[in-house]
């Protein structure tokens, strides 16, 4: 099997390149490289649809005033400019949000795993999400219908599957039955 090689850029070059093209190419600066991100396919939409739906219910419900958003660039420490899936901030910790990459670091990340994105999402953006001050990282995966939880400094992490509930400290009240994020396409 062939390695592929991603070029190399700064995080000054990607913000030139993605302002040049209205901050809409498909392309995330990921610990240094610039990685293309395809559609992530049916099953992936799907299961990222009723996350992101959860989430906004989740906030009707309890008032919160944190911000929720999908596919925005995320400005990190080491230089990487990932665009997560889903991104939530706690309310006092609200960025503005304006053109260009978000300048502050979420409080909770969602990856829903696609083949296409699969292997950065388990390898080098989850690294790169732990060492940045995410406090806590979602892998959803509609193949297996789980839900990883990731938390710094919590081995192992918490593997969530068809049947269970999805709750979090981070989010006072919320819950989610898996079946609801994995229903039969």
């Amino acid at each position: 099997m062939a390695t592929v090689v991603h070029p190399r850029v700064e995080p000054w070059e990607f913000e030139a390149l993605q302002e040049n093209a209205g901050w809409c190419m498909d392309i995330e600066l990921i610990a240094g490289e610039a990685v293309l991100v395809p559609p992530i396919g049916g099953a992936a939409s799907s299961a990222r649809g009723e996350l992101y739906a959860a989430l906004h219910r989740w906030q009707e419900d309890t008032a919160d005033g944190g911000l929720v958003l999908q596919d925005v660039f995320v400005a990190l420490p080491d230089g990487s400019r990932p665009a997560p899936d889903i991104s939530y901030w706690r309310a006092e910790r609200r960025p503005p949000v304006a053109r260009g990459a978000i300048q502050s670091i979420p409080d909770l990340v969602i990856e829903v795993l696609s083949p296409s994105t699969r292997a950065n999402d388990l390898g080098v953006k989850r690294e790169v999400y732990m060492s940045s001050g995410v406090r806590e990282l979602w892998l959803a995966d509609p193949d297996a219908h789980t839900i990883t939880r990731v938390r710094p400094g919590n081995i192992p992490d918490e593997v969530l599957g068809d049947g269970t509930v999805l709750r979090t400290e981070l989010l006072d009240g919320f819950a989610l039955e898996l079946a609801r994020v994995f229903p039969a396409i």
